[in-house]
């Protein structure tokens, strides 16, 4: 079962700081969500990830900058957080923060799939509510359990 937290615990603070593949989730004007995966950098306080200024997620959170991510283990997709709270956007005119999401998930130096046209976006998590889970972690190596059902 899921607890509640105001920050990040300790017990689950290394999903952030390694490569992990949140989801995140955003309103849309017309009210529904939208979600898409994303790739992060956590600095210790905030979750920063980059967007384009062409991209339905950054109209999305200049309309309503309310922002949830579901970001499981890499290693174990039952233990997990999902973090809800407020984003601020942030030009990344220099790139130099997409080139760190490209050190950090490829191994790259330069962040290669950008047109020339293209404006990077940081987009800074403030966290509000975190759910922490590690649900099945203890049975079948982080696997569903056999009485497990969809």
């Amino acid at each position: 079962m899921a607890q509640a937290y105001s920050e990040i615990p300790a017990s689950h603070m290394d999903i952030l700081e390694g490569k992990c593949f949140p989801h995140v989730a955003t309103m849309r004007p017309d009210g529904m969500m939208s979600n898409h995966p994303v790739c992060l950098i956590w600095d210790g306080e905030h979750i920063r990830f980059s967007i384009t200024k062409s991209r339905k997620k950054y109209r999305n959170l200049r309309f309503d900058d309310r922002i949830s991510l579901s970001i499981p283990d890499p290693s174990n997709i039952w233990r997990y957080l999902e973090i809800r709270g407020r984003a601020t956007l942030e030009d990344d005119t220099d790139r130099s923060f997409i080139n760190s999401i490209a050190v950090k998930y490829m191994g790259q130096d330069d962040y290669p799939f950008d047109g020339p046209a293209d404006e990077r976006v940081t987009v800074t998590v403030h966290v509000e509510q975190v759910s922490a889970a590690a649900v099945h972690s203890d049975v079948n190596d982080g696997q569903a359990p056999d009485d497990w059902t969809r």
